[in-house]
């Protein structure tokens, strides 16, 4: 996929409140004004050095976005991304070498996107949005292929709202959990430890709040969206907000927009990830022997590029949010089961758009494949606690609980082990979780004009540079959800685009419209020949034994 569009850009400078000035660019094509972009705006301090691995630090009250000298801050230039691993660009066949300077732990950014000209009176709607990658990998929309303008522009995608894309801390600078880490925190007297990356996104929240107005936009008509990894931390913040939050405030977001994921069960315990910590600090060649506080200086003392060079060689290579008892409670999902996020989501009179894509499987599985059962065991354990890993392992390889809901594999060739792997991650990643909590939304008495499901079956012609056998893998939605005219879609694909993207556009409005289904077993679906119709589930059934093997605590 490549990119057919060009814009001319003319400077526009922002006053943010009382933070100084910021100068970005106003985006036009074909003599109309697309967007306003504002890009590498901070919203907390820098987490490096000592402040790796703890939390983000707010904005001073006195801090100015302006240059010593009075000058209006440079955010014409997307600015770093997070330190990552160096996963395989799957399907990509333009895929270079990754330009290391790109990276760097002062990374905690908004990349802004506004509509052209004047807000309405109340503002703009706002949405803002957490990117996928596993929380291992990935950037707020510096991605070309995440570009949002088309999707902001009124001509365009005609979402007409303030586009926010935060940075948060992902991989082991922003998941690594371990008993040195929660002792330190607990001298420091907040006793926060692990989860970093999920707190980032909190302060991004409160920083919107704080500023979007600035912007055009309207604080208090906010969609919190995200895919992957995103979704998941779309679920995992308004988890956050309705059983921790000490002050909660009812009008903090109005809706979640979650692509393909959502929590499927406890993040693992203290005593569950010390043993990747340990792991850590042997591939980092650090003495086992030295104090909690020495080992975590000289993984502090390391550069970054070189500690998350060691991710790749660990057993245990995929950092995942943690029981923290800070930001989730120690009981997350027995709350989740009982019933307590659905009756908040119902008093809160919150909506959900949620759904997924049709073969998730594919790209899960092309990472770090399993080649037999311990390996399996050893991939499928990245995700979750050994207890849930075994009751998966047994359901899957066992039962086959999912034999009952598969479709066609885009991949006839497919090795067996891959394929379970893939069956395993994608279902209880996104499919069973979306659905189990779309059960507990419909027996909180939510209605069901408040949920939307969706799930999308179609490759556009853009899309055949990507192999065939991935079909409609996860995160193949991108382009439709962004509106990625860049592309080059045929005019009849244009159009399919434009008839898809509407729902989102009256969604983040609050535009209450006729979605379609009926009953909470249907959903929407863009089906492989390019129509929107209103389908039965036919996972809906399986997924809720494989969520209550999720559930079991």
């Amino acid at each position: 996929m490549g990119n057919v569009l060009s814009y001319t850009t003319t400077p526009t400078i922002l006053d943010v409140a009382s933070h100084g000035q910021v100068e970005g660019v106003v985006l036009e094509r074909d003599g109309e004004q697309r967007a306003k972009r504002f890009l590498n705006v901070p919203f907390v301090l820098p987490p490096t050095g000592q402040y790796r691995w703890r939390k983000p630090r707010p904005l001073p009250a006195d801090y100015s976005y302006s240059t010593p000298d009075g000058k209006p801050r440079d955010c014409t230039r997307f600015g770093a991304i997070c330190p990552q691993p160096q996963y395989t660009k799957l399907g990509n066949k333009d895929a270079t070498v990754e330009n290391p300077n790109k990276y760097d732990e002062d990374c905690l950014v908004l990349n802004i996107w506004t509509p052209p000209g004047n807000p309405p009176a109340e503002g703009w709607p706002v949405m803002l949005w957490f990117h996928g990658g596993w929380l291992q990998v990935g950037d707020p929309s510096n991605d070309p292929n995440m570009d949002p303008t088309e999707l902001v522009s009124h001509s365009g995608g005609a979402l007409d709202c303030v586009f926010i894309a935060s940075a948060y801390r992902i991989s082991v600078f922003g998941f690594l959990g371990s008993q040195e880490l929660a002792a330190e925190a607990q001298q420091d007297g907040d006793g926060a430890w692990g989860n970093y990356g999920l707190w980032d996104q909190r302060a991004a929240l409160d920083w919107v709040h704080a500023n979007v107005r600035s912007f055009g936009g309207n604080p208090l008509n906010l969609t919190l969206s995200g895919r992957s990894a995103g979704a998941y931390s779309v679920h995992a913040q308004a988890a956050h907000e309705f059983f921790m939050a000490p002050s909660p405030s009812p009008g903090i977001f109005r809706r979640l927009v979650m692509y393909s994921n959502a929590i499927p069960a406890n993040p693992k315990t203290i005593e569950e990830v010390q043993p990747q910590f340990d792991e850590l600090v042997a591939a980092c060649a650090i003495s086992p022997s030295l104090s909690g506080p020495e080992k975590l200086a000289a993984l502090r003392a390391m550069p970054a590029g070189e500690l998350v060079g060691k991710v790749m060689g660990l057993t245990a290579h995929t950092f995942r949010p943690v029981l923290d008892g800070h930001f989730f409670p120690l009981d997350l999902f027995q709350r989740f089961v009982r019933g307590d996020f659905a009756a908040e989501f119902k008093a809160r009179d919150l909506e959900l758009l949620i759904g997924e894509v049709r073969d998730e499987e594919t790209i899960y599985r092309q990472t770090n494949p399993p080649v037999d059962l311990k390996t399996l065991r050893d991939e499928v354990g990245n995700y979750y606690s050994p207890r849930i890993t075994d009751a998966l392992l047994d359901a899957y390889l066992v039962r086959r609980v999912h034999a009952q809901g598969a479709h066609p594999d885009p991949d006839p060739t497919i090795d067996e082990w891959k394929k379970i792997y893939g069956d395993i991650v994608a279902d209880g990643q996104v499919r069973a979780p979306s659905r189990l909590l779309v059960r507990q939304l419909a027996a909180a008495g939510v209605p069901l004009s408040s949920v939307h499901r969706y799930m999308m079956a179609w490759r556009p012609s853009f899309m055949d540079s990507t192999p065939k056998e991935l079909g409609v893998g996860h995160a193949y939605d991108k382009p439709l959800w962004n509106f990625s005219v860049m592309h080059g879609p045929t005019p009849d694909e244009e159009k399919v685009m434009r008839a898809w993207i509407k729902d989102l556009a009256d969604f983040v409005h609050g535009r209450r419209t006729d979605y379609g289904t009926r009953e909470w077993d249907e959903q929407k679906v863009l089906t492989p020949a390019g129509e929107i119709v209103v389908q039965k589930d036919g996972k809906w059934e399986y997924l809720k034994e494989v969520a209550d093997e999720l559930c079991a605590v």
